[in-house]
């Protein structure tokens, strides 16, 4: 029994294999967005403020965007995958949209804890100096 345990598991994270590197940047992403709410918190209101429900959001957090993550993929891998590839030639394309879709949420919510902080919007100081570096290759040409 034990052994058929075992190869049950491995047949598993063989199948998964991969979207295991999706999965691990938005965890990744995840515990950075932790980080910089557990920052905030202490600046704003101090070390009392930190409670163990914000930070079992993080757990929960991680398990909903892994499991979404692997459900794209088994989807897409195993049922629509022929229809996608007549049409866009990227493997995995709707995992990475997906795996992206939740790395940009959780950016997003790293910029809104920083904001608090410094009051620097870093997403729109970002979009204005790509703004104005388009601007500039578009006068060179």
């Amino acid at each position: 029994m034990k052994t058929n345990l075992t190869l049950f598991a491995i047949s598993i994270l063989t199948i998964l294999s991969p979207v295991k590197p999706m999965v691990l940047i938005a965890i990744g992403f995840i515990w950075i967005d932790l980080c910089f709410g557990i920052w905030r918190s202490v600046r704003l209101k101090g070390w009392k403020s930190i409670r163990s429900r914000g930070l079992a959001r993080t757990i929960s957090k991680s398990l909903l965007y892994s499991g979404g993550i692997v459900s794209v993929y088994m989807l897409e891998k195993y049922v629509i995958s022929d229809l996608i590839g007549l049409f866009i030639s990227v493997d995995l394309v709707l995992t990475k949209a997906f795996t992206f879709f939740c790395v940009f949420i959780e950016i997003t919510s790293i910029n809104e804890s920083y904001q608090d902080v410094t009051g620097s919007n870093v997403l729109k100081s970002f979009k204005e100096f790509l703004t104005a570096k388009k601007q500039e290759w578009d006068e060179l040409k």
